[in-house]
């Protein structure tokens, strides 16, 4: 007596790609999920003044061989806000420079302006801060550290990780495993 077992190729065939659809799918996704608790905490603690900041709050992941891992990160047209917020500024002095030309367009093409334009353009050699010149030389005064990403991993690292182990054990379920049906043949 021979017995046939039928779907057996294609069972293997979905053993061997689990562990790539684990990393690429769920593992990935378990790490978003994770990170998005941070990146609502983050958000939650960013100063707001313009909201630019807040918006600029993002997530991701990255793999590096067989690590993978998750951030929070800040991009796009408010990210060079959070560095001085999280950090703060020391009190420095603000000149008018040569690397601060501003552009103009010739009749030869585009053209840095010299220090007499920028002169002429702004009373004599003048910064422009809002409507008011307050001349060549400022002393910015720099202002206090109000970190906001670092709390938020300190305030929610164990809910992230949760987050994580949440969302994993739900998209892991055996039950909705799409193995093939295996089937005997009795010949």
């Amino acid at each position: 007596m021979t017995i046939r077992l039928k779907g057996g190729p294609e069972l293997l065939r979905l053993l061997d790609e689990l562990p790539k659809n684990l990393e690429r799918n769920v593992i990935r996704g378990g790490l978003r999920a994770g990170a998005k608790v941070i990146q609502q905490q983050a958000k939650t603690n960013v100063p707001v003044k313009t909201g630019q900041l807040k918006r600029a709050i993002g997530i991701g992941t990255r793999t590096n061989g067989s690590r993978l891992s998750s951030y929070v990160k800040l991009r796009g047209s408010g990210s060079y806000l959070g560095l001085f917020i999280e950090y703060g500024v020391a009190p420095h002095l603000i000149s008018v420079a040569e690397a601060d030309k501003p552009v103009r367009n010739t009749r030869r093409g585009p053209r840095k302006a010299s220090i007499g334009t920028i002169n002429k353009m702004v009373k004599r050699g003048s910064l422009k801060i809002g409507e008011n010149f307050v001349g060549p030389v400022i002393m910015h005064p720099g202002h206090a550290a109000k970190p906001f990403l670092r709390p938020a991993l300190d305030q929610k690292a164990e809910e992230a990780v949760n987050a994580m182990g949440a969302y994993i054990a739900h998209r892991v379920q055996i039950g909705n495993l799409k193995a093939p049906n295996l089937e005997v043949d009795d010949e």
